[in-house]
């Protein structure tokens, strides 16, 4: 009996943290175990001298396509940094839209809208 092709994504991409005022940002790339709902699209903010989680913040929403049979596939940062002279971040995703946090409100507001047909490639086997 054949079996179903299963898809696969390349691995996230390496993005270096943000250390700033005493706390590392970073992509949360175990957002599951910490309380979120998707794959991908999490900032974490932890003390930069102890280690300790101090909370996460949704970036952006993904689209969940379960209800109809198909896995959701992770979106994650491609590049982070801080905006000059401003206490936020600004962050692109794999789909090339842009957002940047308010690091003291704790918000995201979008400031460039995804690429056409951008989604991360996807590898089935044959």
């Amino acid at each position: 009996m054949p079996t179903k092709p299963q898809s696969s994504r390349p691995a996230p991409p390496a993005v270096t943290p943000v250390e700033y005022h005493g706390i590392r940002y970073e992509q949360d790339m175990e957002s599951y175990a910490h309380g979120g709902d998707q794959p991908g699209g999490y900032l974490a903010a932890i003390d930069a001298k102890t280690g300790e989680p101090l909370w996460i913040l949704k970036v952006y929403e993904l689209q969940n396509h379960s209800a109809v049979g198909v896995d959701n596939i992770g979106v994650y940062f491609t590049r982070m940094s801080l905006v000059p002279g401003r206490d936020e971040l600004e962050i692109e995703n794999e789909t090339g839209a842009r957002f940047v946090v308010d690091l003291a409100r704790r918000t995201s507001t979008p400031v460039r809208q995804p690429k056409p047909a951008s989604l991360p490639p996807i590898k089935i086997p044959e």
